[in-house]
């Protein structure tokens, strides 16, 4: 019975219910995801919910097909490019909290539970499946699968720390904006940057939210295709393609949202988060819970001392700082649901809540993307071979 897909769904729809109550009443410390992810861990490994209860739905295999690649090209609608390259502050802050990170876990990590355990953890640490599956596959074909297993249970699990975590240290550096009630940073306001929309704005008949997705799915097919040709990550080259049809005028503005598809993909993408857990048992989990919350609060300090220190240099305030390094371990989407999280929770106008939204939220999907998209996979590439040479 439990595995019935309309079952399942509603399930799921309950929790996330309950979720977002708990968003609203912890002020985003506890978020959709955050609860999800913990309930649906419990219920799996202790065989309450069955292994393939979020799968019946047919939710995740849509989104793992395709869905999740149009969410990274919208992201490209939202973030203008004059914005993006402003953004330089925020890499070099993702950059000092993953060097940080390394150098604890590689020092101190190995000097406590080894150069095994050290190795396996930093790649997941830093963000990213990719950099995780790096780490298993070398474990694997060394035969020590023990390491492969410890590398996905911190994977998977580091979405624990982080997510309340980001959420705290935004959530203090918006109270400060929302004091202030100054919601745009005029030196970006005043900046000069060409604009380069050469495509007329398309007319009403061949607008509409269909249309407009039709163009988003486009953008994504060659971003695909030129991923493949390339061999850069796929979510890399569609953000970019995502970024220069919208500036010239290929793409809307925030198009799933004006299309009234984005609540939706939102509510599928956190259902993609439980799916981490649905392999794991309690006897799997007891002999490697103390070495994975080590390392994952060795590296959380990591990643906010790192972050703070660069942040202090570049004059960038030190809990946005921390919660932008802290993006490794959360990632897209939840970067967005965070930021929308912690946003929705302010009693002012929602014209405010969209221009707080707009302040933070592409530097934290610009930070998510360095952490988790980029450096990550060059990290898990260049440590894999290291661990069991």
């Amino acid at each position: 019975m439990w595995t019935d897909p309309l079952i399942s769904i509603t399930l799921y729809f309950i929790l996330f219910a309950i979720g977002s109550v708990l968003a609203v009443k912890t002020k985003g410390v506890v978020g959709e995801a955050l609860f999800l992810c913990a309930v649906y861990a419990v219920g799996f490994a202790a065989g309450i919910i069955p292994q393939d209860s979020l799968v019946s739905t047919g939710i995740p295999t849509v989104f793992g097909a395709f869905a999740l690649l149009l969410v990274v090209g919208n992201l490209g609608t939202m973030i203008e490019l004059r914005r993006f390259l402003q953004e330089w502050r925020t890499v070099l802050l993702c950059c000092g909290g993953l060097v940080v990170m390394t150098v604890l876990c590689w020092t101190l990590g190995s000097l406590v539970y080894g150069k095994y355990y050290a190795l396996s953890a930093i790649p997941p640490l830093a963000g990213g499946v990719v950099a995780t599956q790096l780490v298993s596959e070398a474990a694997n074909s060394a035969g020590m699968t023990e390491y492969a297993a410890f590398a996905a249970l911190v994977c998977s699990f580091q979405a624990f720390v982080g997510i309340p975590l980001s959420a705290w240290f935004l959530r203090k550096y918006c109270d400060k904006i929302v004091e202030k009630d100054v919601y745009l940073d005029s030196s970006m306001e005043n900046s000069r940057f060409p604009n380069l929309r050469i495509i007329k704005p398309f007319p009403a008949l061949w607008n509409d939210g269909s249309m407009m997705v039709a163009r988003l799915l486009i953008v994504v097919l060659a971003g695909s295709w030129l991923s493949n040709l390339t061999g850069i990550p796929s979510a890399v080259v569609i953000l970019f393609l995502g970024i220069i049809c919208t500036e010239i005028g290929f793409l809307e503005r925030e198009t799933l949202t004006k299309a009234g598809y984005m609540n939706f993909m939102m509510v599928g993408l956190i259902m993609l988060l439980p799916l981490d857990f649905s392999t794991l048992t309690l006897e799997s989990l007891a002999g490697m819970v103390m070495p994975m919350i080590f390392f994952i609060l060795l590296g959380t300090a990591g990643l906010i001392l790192g972050g703070a220190l660069v942040g202090r240099i570049l004059h960038v305030d030190w809990k946005l700082s921390a919660a932008l390094s802290l993006s490794a371990y959360t990632g897209y989407p939840l970067t967005e649901i965070i930021v929308r999280t912690v946003t929705k929770t302010y009693d002012i106008s929602e014209e405010k809540k969209e221009k707080l939204t707009e302040m933070v939220l592409p530097q934290m999907i610009i930070s998510g993307f360095t952490s988790v998209t980029i450096i990550s996979v060059f990290m898990g590439g260049a440590i894999a071979p290291m661990i069991f040479s």
